[in-house]
């Protein structure tokens, strides 16, 4: 999609129009079923109204944090995360940092603590983010092992083993995300877009 038909639509779009690009944008993986959750970052009031228009998508929209006027959001699709969550990698992985059951509200609980923590002193940033998020594990422990240096490849997360598969995974959310724009361009509403 042009940058020419993106600012076009957002120059003469309404509000929840402007919300459904938005979404569609940062989060397509998830609306298209094939990524468990994401987090975008919106100014402050979006948390309540995007709640409104995910209803009936199999999306479900939480506030992992308030700033100093943004709001951070976690959009995930409950079946899918709670599959994610209960993989041995990932199991091991959180418990390592103090989550005591990796089901998905524990997980969700333990997480906005973690956050709003992060966000309160900005130091110990909740690495299990990424893995919440299905960055490979192997990536995520890369990262904070290497300081957010040395990637083999960086799009969607910072790859530091299986750079090929990576990219397959990066091409994939690639058309997953064209096509939920060009939808919300069409006027789809995002139960529309969303695969349920």
């Amino acid at each position: 999609m042009s940058a020419d038909v993106m600012l076009s639509f957002l120059n003469q779009c309404s509000l929840e129009s402007r919300l459904r690009f938005f979404v569609a944008s940062h989060c397509a993986p998830v609306l298209k079923g094939i990524k468990a959750a994401n987090v975008m970052s919106a100014e402050r009031g979006t948390w309540k109204r995007l709640v409104k228009i995910l209803r009936g998508s199999g999306v479900l929209c939480i506030l992992l944090s308030v700033g100093s006027g943004r709001e951070v959001l976690l959009l995930y699709r409950y079946e899918k995360l709670r599959d994610h969550l209960e993989q041995e990698p990932v199991r091991k992985f959180l418990a390592d940092r103090g989550y005591e059951g990796t089901d998905v509200v524990s997980v969700i609980i333990k997480l906005r603590e973690r956050y709003a923590g992060y966000e309160k002193s900005r130091q110990g940033f909740p690495h299990e983010l990424g893995v919440i998020l299905e960055y490979p594990v192997e990536d995520v422990e890369g990262f904070i092992k290497n300081r957010g240096k040395n990637c083999l490849l960086e799009k969607y997360w910072k790859v530091y083993h299986n750079k090929e598969q990576a990219a397959e995974i990066f091409a994939r959310y690639d058309r997953v995300r064209e096509l939920a724009m060009e939808e919300a361009i069409a006027g789809y509403p995002l139960e529309r877009i969303a695969v349920t």
